[in-house]
């Protein structure tokens, strides 16, 4: 493992079991709380700590995981109401810009909260034929709505451990 992947690159999880699929929902439930524990007692200096030389600062992973968490939710509910919907990417490095890169990251971890607790609602009360539902990306083709919620469980925990090396690093 490297810093820059710190629990390891993010991979396609073939024959997923409804196991899979409830254990990465609590994960997503999870990551509100497990990153209001991490920066409860980080300084305004700590929030510039890098995990990697050139990487972003704990305050821009955490703005970081904001925007991308919306994404992951306004995905969900297109995918739910749209038949094969087309998402769009989206600038990560020009979004995290745009907060302008203040000390404000609590706005950002407010913001998560409250897109995980609608998130959660959403994600545990899918069935089998809602979890099948898939959405068209531009860079990965037909993506089903089971294996979306992989990849954020998998993002969460990633950045959450960037916090954590950053942090040791001081």
């Amino acid at each position: 493992m490297t810093n820059q992947y710190p629990i390891g690159k993010y991979v396609i999880p073939t024959n997923i079991s409804e196991s899979d699929i409830s254990s990465w929902i609590e994960v997503i439930a999870n990551l509100p709380e497990q990153l209001r524990v991490v920066l409860k007692e980080v300084s305004d200096q700590q929030l510039s700590l890098q995990y990697r030389e050139g990487s972003w600062d704990i305050r821009t992973v955490v703005h970081h995981i904001a925007d991308s968490h919306l994404h992951g939710y306004q995905r969900t509910k297109l995918i739910l109401t749209e038949d094969k919907p087309y998402v769009s990417t989206f600038e990560e490095n020009e979004w995290v810009l745009l907060t302008g890169n203040t000390n404000r990251f609590d706005d950002s971890v407010q913001l998560i909260t409250g897109i995980h607790n609608r998130w959660f609602s959403i994600l545990s009360s899918l069935n089998e034929v809602e979890l099948n539902r898939t959405m068209q990306h531009p860079d990965n083709g037909v993506v089903p709505i089971k294996q979306m919620i992989s990849l954020y469980a998998w993002h969460g925990k990633h950045h959450l451990e960037h916090i954590n090396i950053a942090l040791r690093q001081e």
